[in-house]
């Protein structure tokens, strides 16, 4: 990895756990639920360095924010749902680029995590009845990938302009 690609990778890495971090601190009208702006820097890694660092950036960042708030239910959530989000977005950023939009290619991945840690938590918990919360999840996930996706694209085109 280059030096520079590091440092970006490190700088997203950081941020993503920040945000993570001080979403954790906000209320939400539901369990479970956040605005999921970590996501902002994994995708900004995608978009700019490529696949294997949008991995490290999502498993970097649960990695670190379960050493902080030492949440184990919170951390197979983040990794399940990280990893699936991230595995979606890749594939549809590599394969289907000119079809979908940033934004788009966002809400796919907010789906897909909202699909995972819901899987997870019904494993977890023991009732499959926590599958229903998956329905109210998605609409909220779609506002959010959206606007994720929006915020990542503007984030790579003002990075861009440091080259």
């Amino acid at each position: 990895m280059k030096l520079k690609n590091l440092i970006l990778t490190a700088f997203f890495v950081a941020l993503a756990l920040v945000f993570n971090l001080l979403e954790g601190l906000l209320p939400f009208p539901l369990p479970g639920v956040k605005l999921g702006l970590a996501n902002v820097f994994a995708l900004a890694a995608l978009v700019m360095l490529g696949t294997k660092e949008a991995f490290f950036v999502t498993i970097l960042r649960v990695i670190l924010a379960w050493l902080i708030t030492a949440n184990i239910f919170s951390f197979l959530c983040g990794m399940t749902g990280g990893l699936l989000a991230t595995v979606v977005m890749a594939v549809m950023y590599t394969k289907f680029q000119k079809e979908f939009s940033l934004p788009w290619i966002s809400v796919a991945g907010a789906w897909a995590f909202n699909i995972g840690q819901t899987i997870i938590a019904t494993y977890i918990v023991g009732d499959i009845r926590l599958m229903y919360y998956v329905l109210p999840l998605l609409i909220i996930g779609t506002v959010t990938g959206w606007v994720v996706g929006k915020l990542a694209e503007i984030l790579c085109t003002r990075l861009n302009q440091f080259k």
